[in-house]
């Protein structure tokens, strides 16, 4: 796993200056991102990370969208957490659940910086 980590990481270096990420151009296989954000809220992953992978209140848990990290480096996140995240085998989240959930995050869109909201410019 460590080994696609880091080819995913190193693909994800070579692509700096590219356009828009996709959960594909990150690594991940085909998915269905109304089924992911059906299992984001089933595995209740939003009460830690946000409705949106926007990172829960109080650091509950981490921002993991927008500027995720690689497909690859999700999954070991998920199957052998390195902090206090409960992890979640096949027996709980199949390779394509994760799938499904990582194109979920994608189909979100993050929220404007509030220099562009006209309501907050002025503050």
């Amino acid at each position: 796993m460590l080994k696609w980590v880091m080819i995913a990481v190193g693909g994800l270096a070579m692509a700096g200056g590219a356009a828009a990420q996709t959960a594909q151009s990150l690594g991940a296989p085909a998915g269905d991102a109304e089924r992911g954000q059906k299992l984001f809220r089933q595995q209740l992953c939003y009460t830690c990370h946000g409705t949106l992978g926007q990172g829960g209140d109080r650091g509950s848990g981490p921002k993991i969208y927008p500027n995720p990290f690689p497909f690859a480096a999700f999954v070991a996140q998920v199957r052998k957490p390195r902090q206090s995240m409960p992890s979640y085998n096949e027996k709980y989240l199949s390779d394509q659940d994760l799938t499904d959930i990582y194109h979920y995050l994608f189909s979100t869109k993050p929220s404007p910086a509030a220099k562009d909201i006209p309501l907050l410019k002025d503050f």
